[in-house]
């Protein structure tokens, strides 16, 4: 039988949602009159609604709604502020749309000087990578606001400061005959918004600023649920510790007023406490009940993955506050596979596979990484550093090459590796299975053959003075499914072994 976790009244957690995005909406609605008071009600009424079914439908309709008063008061800006909002949401409105929400209840947070709570928040909800990234969105979403209306600072901000292309509270009403969008087209002059936008000073702050924020909500991310709660909680207020310091130095160096540091500081720790309270009393962790496997193929290895995934798919908050890590992924499968196969038969080629299988797993285990076999001919595991991997790679194949000598029946078995670093979902026993990381290795797998290991530019990169080893970096190559070039970099494990020719991507 197969254990697995969940939050605790996870069902509930639709309602919180569905509440907080009707919340949010409407702090961001409110914020110029160009919505009636009883239209911005019932907007934020109907955005909650819709998050029950659809949280991430919700945030683009709260992504357009928000972007409409800015089209009415000046077309080039609202049309380049609604493109960016729709595809920003691509991101952050994944799965329960978390990090869309905490980016729309900015418009809350302010008002009551709780900004830098959204901080920690956004590490402790979704972890390291996509924590920061949701941070840093937040601290840009805040410093454009700043810039379009000409203000010098938001809250602890600092914005800018130069001419304001908008002023909130002048945006005509909103009418039915849509007049006010032929006003706005009319109005419309690109090279005034040009000129205007590199007037923006303080552009060096400006930069910093969001590279704070995302460093502080990685801090958060680092010590998440994954830990233990105590840790998390730690976390978040090291993470406000971080903002804050960084804040105060970012004013002694402009020599502008700290006092209202304090206060936000004081506020954000109070709802950053409570939100974690809430959500480690509220909806903590807990054990789903055991279920008897109905075939012996439910029970294997590989009904874990199946399991999880039903997990996933019922409740993602578990996923995101649990399962979903930074890792270094180790990814390998045998060279010629399908070709030995048909020269030894079904049965023999199992036989190599499963000796491969008890040569290499403990190899990986004794580097501190967590492996299990991909179904097939291949091995994937997690590692914590990319040293370890890199070492487990090189053992590995070193191993391999001693028993192929020793073993007539091993015959010329050669095995590649590719070693990739970033997000992945890990089952209970810690071994991935899925994400990013995960496509990354396998993609730079692909590219070695037999007897090679092939890791990304990242990877090597923190090696560093570790790698004992030597490295050649094959540059850069265009990847399937991979949106940028990614550097590939073989470890030459071997003292006659010269680096690989790849011939195709």
């Amino acid at each position: 039988m197969t254990a697995h976790v969940a939050r605790k009244n996870r069902h509930a957690l639709r309602f919180v949602t569905a509440a907080a995005f009707g919340v949010a909406a409407f702090g961001v609605l409110r914020i110029s009159p160009f919505y009636p008071t009883w239209l911005v009600l019932a907007m934020a009424l109907g955005m909650g609604a819709l998050a029950l079914a659809s949280p991430p439908s919700s945030a683009l309709a709260l992504a357009v709604a928000g972007s409409v008063p800015l089209v009415a008061a000046d077309l080039v800006v609202g049309v380049t502020v609604m493109i960016v909002a729709l595809v920003a949401t691509q991101y952050l409105a994944s799965g329960r749309a978390t990090g869309f929400l905490l980016l729309a209840l900015v418009a809350v947070a302010l008002p009551i000087r709780a900004e830098w709570a959204l901080v920690p928040l956004a590490g402790y909800l979704l972890g390291r990578g996509r924590g920061a990234t949701t941070a840093a969105s937040i601290c840009l979403a805040v410093e454009i606001a700043g810039i379009l209306t000409g203000a010098a600072a938001i809250g602890t901000l600092a914005t800018g400061g130069g001419t304001a292309l908008i002023q909130p509270a002048t945006i005509g009403h909103a009418t039915p005959s849509f007049g006010w969008l032929t006003e706005s087209i009319a109005a419309a002059d690109p090279d005034r918004t040009l000129a205007v936008i590199g007037e923006t000073r303080q552009l060096v702050l400006l930069g910093l600023q969001p590279l704070l924020w995302a460093t502080a909500a990685a801090v958060a991310g680092a010590l998440r649920r994954t830990l233990s709660p105590l840790l998390s909680a730690a976390g978040a207020v090291t993470s406000l510790a971080v903002l804050a310091a960084g804040s105060l130095a970012f004013r002694i160096g402009l020599d502008a007023p700290t006092s209202g540091l304090l206060p936000t500081a004081l506020i954000s720790l109070a709802v950053t406490v409570a939100v974690i309270v809430i959500a480690e009393l509220v909806f903590p962790v807990e054990a789903l009940p055991e279920t008897a496997a109905s075939t012996p193929q439910a029970q294997s290895e590989e009904a874990d993955v199946d399991d999880l995934l039903r997990v996933i798919a019922s409740a993602e908050d578990t996923l995101a506050s649990r399962h979903r890590t930074e890792a270094v992924v180790l990814l390998s499968d045998m060279k010629s596979f399908s070709a030995l196969t048909e020269d030894l038969g079904s049965l023999e080629s199992a036989k190599i596979v499963q000796r491969h299988r008890d040569l290499l797993l403990p190899v990986i285990e004794r580097h501190g990484g967590k492996g299990k076999s991909t179904g097939g001919d291949g091995l994937v595991a997690a590692f914590t550093s990319p040293i370890d991997a890199v070492d487990a790679a090189v053992d590995m194949q070193r191993t391999l090459r001693e028993f192929c000598r020793s073993d007539r029946t091993c015959g010329d078995l050669l095995i590649r590796i590719g070693i990739a670093e970033g997000e992945v979902v890990v089952d209970k026993g810690g071994r991935p299975f899925l994400g990013g990381a995960l496509n990354l290795a396998a993609r730079v797998m692909d590219l070695a053959d037999g007897g090679r290991v092939m890791v990304t530019g990242g990877v090597a990169a923190t090696l560093g003075d570790q790698a004992t080893d030597r490295m050649h970096s094959h540059g850069e190559f265009k990847l399937k499914n991979i949106a940028e070039p990614l550097k590939v970099v073989e470890v030459l494990w071997n003292e006659d072994l010269a680096p690989q020719e790849i011939r195709a991507t």
